[in-house]
């Protein structure tokens, strides 16, 4: 049943309305009457009627600024206003306060129903909807890590316009702020067996990798840690309040340690409309490095681990993983389509870069923690790699 509250200072027109409302068998009850506008503010409070039948013109609180209170109070329902004054100000003002119907009187009794019983079939229509919506959100709660997961990889993938992602970004109650750091970590082919000693069902594997990268990743707000279609664990946060190197060597070495084998662990900070376009460029070179050869996936593990070492060479390399240099070498060359050298220089001018970043570092601190013995060497290699001085290169980073 709908609940109606009529409010009129005429106690004749409350009874006739009510009267009147009971011969026409729709399902409602009149639940309130209220001989003014505070009165009916009050009753309107306490029985949160889904109809209101209001005189424009009441004591102590006229029927404009009774609409405009329970219009403050986040009154949903229908509102039908009665006057005696045929006036088109009173009916706009009305109107714009979100009133269903303007009637005059003497109210005509078939004019009432037709108000009265469209208004209840908007009802109806309006509590299929909350209905329908109240099941949508349900649904949504029941499987929401699922549509994440979906959202992320459709969105990641390309399969989404701007205005698709953001829609369904806002459905599923995300925020992903406009610049972020974003994570992939990728295993070999083999890493069911290689965990825990034996066979681990696939969906187990799944869990505990997510498990542990959310772990890893719970201080940074918001964060969101889901598995894309290819078996890797991708991670996306707020800005990144740590070192990239820091995190990436914690994240690389827990990996590590659950998965007993290789893996490939990439970060980097993108505004978010670049997203897509970066999470590709990761892929494509998790996908390089891990179809590399042991030996060479061991060799750079180790060129990662020391690069900070001035006197790192190929031979100290190839000795520490077990394998003769000129091999290593080769092997580097043919995986990785880059030599040794030029695999170490990018590395430390990639880190040196990160570094630049903090205008606490001199160039010459910043040399000797990528591995120069002096600027002038650190200063020869920047510029061959990034065709500018460190110094040009640092000043269009602070202009930038």
């Amino acid at each position: 049943m709908w609940k109606v509250l009529i409010a009129d200072d005429e106690p004749k027109i409350r009874k006739g309305l009510r009267c009147t409302l009971e011969t026409f068998g729709l399902p409602l009850v009149v639940c309130a009457e209220a001989k003014n506008g505070l009165e009916a503010l009050e009753k309107t409070r306490e029985f949160k009627p889904d109809i209101l039948m209001v005189d424009i013109c009441m004591p102590k609180l006229s029927g404009i600024k009774f609409l405009e209170e329970i219009k403050k109070l986040g009154f949903d329902g229908k509102m039908i206003i009665i006057s005696g004054f045929n006036e088109f100000s009173y009916a706009k003002q009305a109107i714009s306060l979100g009133v269903s119907n303007y009637l005059l009187k003497p109210i005509a009794e078939e004019e009432l129903y037709t108000v009265v019983s469209d208004i209840i079939e908007e009802l109806r229509e309006t509590q299929k909807s909350r209905k329908f919506v109240e099941l949508m959100r349900q649904q949504i709660r029941q499987n929401e890590l699922y549509l994440r997961d979906v959202f992320f990889n459709d969105w990641l993938d390309g399969n989404l316009s701007p205005t698709e992602w953001q829609e369904q970004m806002e459905i599923l109650g995300m925020e992903i702020p406009n610049t972020v750091t974003v994570i992939l970590v990728s295993v070999q082919a083999d890493y069911a067996g290689r965990m825990t000693g034996g066979a681990l069902p696939e969906e187990l594997y799944k869990m505990t990798l997510e498990k542990l990268v959310r772990d890893l990743l719970g201080e940074y707000k918001p964060v969101y840690v889901f598995m894309n279609r290819y078996q890797d664990v991708v991670g996306i946060m707020g800005g990144c309040r740590e070192e990239i190197d820091r995190l990436h060597g914690r994240v690389l070495s827990e990996m590590e340690k659950l998965v007993g084998g290789q893996c490939c662990v990439q970060i980097r900070n993108c505004l978010q409309k670049e997203l897509p376009g970066i999470y590709e460029i990761m892929r494509t070179h998790a996908r390089k490095i891990l179809e590399c050869r042991p030996i060479v996936l061991e060799a750079r593990k180790y060129i990662y681990a020391h690069y900070e070492e001035r006197d790192l060479d190929l031979t100290q390399v190839a000795n520490a993983i077990g394998c003769n240099s000129s091999y290593l070498s080769r092997m580097m060359k043919q995986e990785l389509g880059i030599s040794f050298k030029d695999f170490l220089t990018n590395l430390r001018i990639g880190k040196a870069i990160q570094l630049m970043k903090d205008n606490r570092l001199s160039l010459n601190q910043i040399a000797g923690m990528v591995g120069y013995s002096n600027q002038h060497y650190f200063s020869a290699a920047f510029k061959n790699c990034q065709g500018v001085s460190p110094s040009e290169f640092r000043r269009n980073l602070t202009q930038d």
